[in-house]
């Protein structure tokens, strides 16, 4: 027990800053790991609660960034069998410039409290493991454009699509070859999230080669791009975020809402 607590004070104290910031290098490395793409780069920054938070695995803060990356899922889950001595307070996350599966995303920020982490783990091979996650406050920002590229990879249909975001609505114009049907065709839409986890075209107007659609034909086109993008099964975020909010400005989808580091497959909670 005393050389427990002695390797804890000189990886978190002793050896003092030159220590923690090894410890960084090798967390940034192991998220790195997880990661695709020739310019990807992560940091990891901690911030320790008090003289002695480190003796404990008592952390106040930690910044992870993460910039210029493709993943086919988030690089970070819990795992509730681990031990939950360490404590992080607060994890914030920052990721910038990412392919999300097939959706580019602009930025993800989350800030979320009350974080359990392996803390042996952390000390024996400088890994973050984190094995449960409280429930904070995320942002993610989208450009229209990208969405359009999202929708054409989605969609066989659609042949030809752009996507125009402007005071509050958004624009998808495009053209498709549907069974029935081949048209141009131009939905004006606000968009929403009835169960916080989908994106969906809501209080849509639906124009046919420049003619205003027919109800039913409008329900149909609508019933085949709806859900727009599914944070589940299109990217895979297994619920990390539950949207409460978007907004449509200049060019950019951004929603926000509640979020946590999802359980990892496989793992009990």
């Amino acid at each position: 027990m005393l050389g427990f607590f002695l390797a804890a004070f000189g990886v978190f104290l002793g050896a003092g800053k030159l220590e923690v910031r090894s410890f960084e290098h090798a967390a940034a490395n192991d998220i790195l790991s997880k990661l695709q793409g020739e310019r990807k780069a992560v940091n990891v920054e901690t911030h320790l609660n008090g003289l002695f938070g480190g003796v404990g695995g008592d952390i106040k803060e930690v910044l992870i960034t993460a910039k210029e990356f493709s993943t086919q899922a988030l690089p970070l889950f819990t795992e509730p069998d681990r031990s939950k001595r360490g404590i992080v307070r607060n994890l914030r996350i920052e990721l910038f410039n990412f392919d999300l599966k097939n959706l580019h995303v602009e930025s993800l920020k989350a800030a979320i409290p009350d974080c359990r982490y392996d803390y042996g783990l952390a000390l024996s091979k400088r890994q973050i493991r984190l094995s449960r996650s409280g429930i904070g406050l995320g942002t993610v920002r989208i450009k229209s454009d990208d969405l359009a590229k999202f929708i054409l990879s989605k969609y066989k249909e659609i042949k030809s699509v752009t996507v125009t975001v402007s005071n509050g609505k958004a624009f998808v114009e495009g053209y498709g070859e549907f069974a029935l049907l081949s048209t141009k065709f131009l939905i004006i839409s606000t968009l929403s999230s009835p169960d916080g986890k989908t994106l969906e075209l809501a209080n849509a107007r639906v124009f046919f080669d420049d003619r205003a659609a027919e109800a039913a034909s409008a329900r149909v086109l609508l019933s085949k791009l709806n859900p727009v993008v599914h944070l589940d099964k299109d990217l895979g975020l297994l619920d990390a975020i539950s949207i409460k909010g978007i907004r449509l400005e200049q060019g950019y989808i951004e929603a926000w809402g509640d979020t946590k580091i999802p359980t990892k497959p496989g793992n009990g909670s």
